[in-house]
């Protein structure tokens, strides 16, 4: 049986892996890391609900069949 993806995990994997690459990024001196989290953090917010509505859709049609 394959493993499910939890949206809490996934979104937390998604998360540091974005701030990895801003903090890459700042370093090199491409981007300001502190106004950039400041404008996009938001969007974390958003991709969070997206993965929980979804998972609650799979979990909902799993449990149908």
């Amino acid at each position: 049986m394959a493993a499910s993806l939890r949206p809490e995990g996934l979104t937390l994997g998604l998360m540091l892996v974005a701030l990895g690459a801003l903090a890459l990024l700042s370093n090199f001196g491409k981007v300001d890391f502190l106004e950039t989290v400041r404008a996009w953090w938001p969007l974390s917010l958003l991709v969070w609900g997206v993965l929980e509505v979804a998972h609650s859709l799979m979990s909902r049609s799993e449990r149908r069949s």
